[in-house]
């Protein structure tokens, strides 16, 4: 037998080695777990925040049908609102942030050829 065991250093080492991958396999599970319940709780308010909004709308349109003395036209106030605040929304986006992608997808890949 010699100084150093060459047979037990390699086992020590190939368990080592297993022992790290098991521990960052197992941070990984846990990042990916507390994201995942991040995203819930942030789905869950959306939710809630959208349906707060829909009912606050219902309730403004029939006050407005109230008010006009009509079945109808508070509705179609509110739609019209809700349409032009979207559309405000969608403009408001910068037409690179739309176009450019879509422009890099669809342009031909071209080598440029030397002039002689």
């Amino acid at each position: 037998m010699g100084i150093f065991d060459n047979n037990n250093l390699i086992d020590l080492l190939s368990n080592y080695l297993k022992t790290q991958f098991e521990i960052i396999k197992l941070d990984i599970q846990d990042k990916i777990e507390e994201l995942l319940v991040r995203v819930f709780k942030y789905v869950l308010i959306a939710l809630s925040i959208g349906m707060a909004f829909l009912f606050l709308l219902l309730g403004v349109a029939a006050l407005l049908n109230e008010y006009l003395h009509s079945n109808y036209w508070g509705f179609f106030i509110v739609a019209g609102l809700a349409f032009f605040l979207m559309l405000i929304l969608l403009l408001s986006i910068k037409k690179s942030q739309i176009i450019e992608p879509l422009q890099e997808d669809f342009e031909p890949k071209v080598e440029p050829t030397e002039n002689k």
